[in-house]
Order: C-alpha cells, then sequence, then structure tokens
C-alpha cells in the first residue's frame, strides 16, 4: 500500500477524516477545493487508500464516497454527534461490506509511530528494555545458527546520584541524554544500545568477541567521562561497565546479563579502592581461560589467565620461567574453543602463593 506524500492535497483530506470533530460540510468544501486542480476521482481513491488499506480505482472510489456519505448521515441521525468518520468507516467496511478483515482506525502513518513509542526510551531514544530482551534472543539465536559469537554490555553512570542530589534532575536527565548520544555516535549499525532503566545502559554487540568488544566500550567511557557538569562543578562522571560473551560466558540472554552484571560489579569495587588517574580500564575476571606461549629460542608453554583488561592481561606462570622481550600468544577459552592471537609483553610480576607469580601482560 502507498502513502500520498505528507503535503499533498490528498493526505490534507485523509487528516482531516481522522479528526474526532469531523465535520462533513468541511470536508466536502475542502474536497471540491481540491478537486478544483486535481482529478476528484483519483483524490478519493488515495483518501479512502490512505484510511481503510483496500484498494480501489478511481471511478469506485466517487461511488464509494457517496455511500459512505449515506451512511455517515444515517448514524449520526440514529446515534447523534459527534461522530467519527472512522467510526462510519469501520461499520461499513467491516461489518457491512466485510472487507476489512482486521480493522483498525489508526492509520499506517500513525502506527509507524506507535512501534516507535513501544520499542524505544522516550528520554534518550535508545530502545527500551523490551525490546532489548526480545533483540538478545534474537540474536542469541542467530548466532548458535551461525556458530557465531557476540557480547552484551552492562553499564552504570558513576556518581549519578550525587548529579540528582546536587543540581537536580533536570541536570540528570541532560547527563542521560548526551550518555546515550555518545552510545548511539559510538556504535556500529549492527549494534544495539538500550537504557536498561535508571542510569544504566546495554549494548548488544553481534560479531564480538570478548576481547575486542574492550575498545568500543573503553572509547564511551572515555567520551562520557569528558562530559561537562554545570559551571564550578568539582565532580565528574565516570562509567563503569561489564562484559559477557556468547557463548563461552552463558547461552541464554538471562545468563549474559547476569555474568555481564557481575563483572558490572567487580568494576565498581575497583573504582572504590583505586584511585581514578590510577584506573586506566578494569579487569574482570576469565573463567576458563589459557594462554599458549611461543616465543624463538624457547619451548612453548600454556598458563591460565588470572584477569582480562583493555590493555592487557594477567596470567599465572612459574617463579623460574624465562620471559622473552616479546612473544606471541593464542588465547582461547573453554568449554567451547573461542581462540584470539595477541602480541603480548610482561610488565610486571607479583608473587602468589604456592611458588607461582602473577605476569601482567600489555597487548603490543
Amino acid at each position: 500500500m502507498t502513502h500520498a506524500p505528507a503535503n499533498t492535497p490528498a493526505a490534507r483530506l485523509a487528516r482531516l477524516g481522522r479528526q474526532r470533530d469531523f465535520s462533513l460540510p468541511r470536508f466536502r468544501r475542502a474536497l471540491e477545493t481540491a478537486a478544483r486542480t486535481e482529478d476528484r476521482g483519483e483524490l478519493l481513491r488515495h483518501v479512502l487508500t490512505e484510511w481503510t488499506g483496500l484498494p480501489f480505482g478511481a471511478e469506485d472510489a466517487a461511488g464509494t464516497w457517496a455511500t459512505i456519505e449515506e451512511a455517515f448521515l444515517d448514524l449520526r441521525e440514529r446515534m447523534g454527534a459527534p461522530l467519527g468518520l472512522q467510526t462510519v468507516l469501520l461499520h461499513h467496511f467491516h461489518t457491512r461490506a466485510g472487507l476489512l478483515e482486521e480493522p483498525r482506525v489508526v492509520s499506517e502513518r500513525d502506527l509507524a509511530v506507535l512501534r516507535v513509542n513501544a520499542m524505544t526510551d522516550p528520554l534518550t531514544g535508545l530502545y527500551n528494555r523490551r525490546f532489548l530482551l526480545e533483540h538478545l534472543a534474537r540474536e542469541i539465536s542467530r548466532a548458535e545458527r551461525s556458530g557465531g559469537v557476540l557480547s552484551v554490555v552492562l553499564m552504570d553512570l558513576k556518581d549519578f546520584k550525587s548529579v540528582n542530589d546536587r543540581f537536580g534532575h533536570p541536570v540528570g536527565d541532560s547527563v542521560l541524554v548526551r550518555t546515550a548520544r555518545v552510545i548511539r555516535e559510538t556504535l556500529r549499525t549492527v549494534d544495539a544500545g538500550c537504557r536498561w532503566g535508571g542510569d544504566e545502559f546495554v549494548l548488544v554487540l553481534p560479531n564480538t568477541h570478548l576481547l575486542s568488544a574492550f575498545p568500543g566500550v573503553e572509547r564511551i567511557r572515555r567520551r562520557v567521562g569528558s562530559l561537562a557538569l554545570p559551571v564550578r562543578a568539582e565532580m565528574r562522571i565516570g562509567l563503569h561497565y561489564g562484559i559477557a560473551s556468547y557463548p563461552t560466558d552463558g547461552k541464554t540472554a538471562d545468563f549474559l546479563l547476569k555474568t555481564a552484571d557481575l563483572r558490572l560489579y567487580q568494576c565498581r569495587e575497583q573504582s572504590h579502592f583505586m584511585r581514578e588517574d590510577r584506573r586506566h580500564h578494569p579487569r574482570f575476571m576469565a573463567e576458563e581461560m589459557s594462554v599458549r606461549i611461543e616465543a624463538e629460542g624457547v619451548t612453548p608453554w600454556t598458563a591460565s589467565v588470572m584477569d582480562v583488561g583493555y590493555g592487557g592481561v594477567a596470567i599465572r606462570a612459574p617463579r623460574d620461567r624465562k620471559w622473552p622481550p616479546r612473544w606471541t600468544a593464542e588465547l582461547y577459552r573453554q568449554p567451547r574453543p573461542e581462540r584470539h592471537a595477541v602480541r603480548l609483553r610482561a610488565l610486571h610480576w607479583a608473587p602468589l602463593t604456592g611458588g607461582d607469580v602473577r605476569v601482567g601482560c600489555a597487548y603490543v
């Protein structure tokens, strides 16, 4: 079905017909005025199609409209005013003619607006929680069929309650809107940004594993951290986040969100005991993740990964292990193999119980 452009005579006539206080004499005058420059039958064909979604010919439209006028006058005499034209259209095409199997009195254009409102958050314009759950389930099914991966990111704003308490909710709403703008501008076309509730946001990143999700989320964190608050404000907005990936962290939407929430909690804990200028990025526990290290002149060996972050990984290794300046490593996860080739170099060592050491490595 095609729609008349918004500013054409047919579109203006269609809008008159949707008014609750529809006036038949006013519509007749508008129709005759428009018919001076355009074919009357074509006008009625466009208008009736816009109202009902049914196909009409130019010749049939004139006769159908005459029948609608008679029905309108008959119903108004029996029911009294006010009487909307859409009520008459529904009575004629559905009850009497049986042409509308799924009758509705809302235009296709209005339905499109309702669909958008049903899936978006009114403040930020991001997708809402209901859309998120449906979309995430679809993306998991798609990844399962294709053998792909996806990541889920759960984020919240640091000290957002203090912004509301100190500057009021209008400023807090402004921070949420600007954060949503940063999210939209940073994400790819295939990604989805959603407002989970309050100051929490969720990202769904198809074809993205855990390690490749870090750079994009870090860009969002840095841009949100640079948002300006009112003049003379000594506080800054920060961003906490947690990432979970399918299928290694979970295979259902609920489990992925719970894992991301757990890592979000770990990120909050780090920001509590570390100064912000020292915490360049959060680090998360990586369950059942190992690294195979290969370098020239060194026998390849495998170590367990203790945690991962934007800038590198930390691994558990024997104290007497020799380390080359740089080496090629392959990170892999269980139970399903998920392998990522990286270049690493060791930065610092910390002793652990049992004679091992924790080695912090940076990506090269």
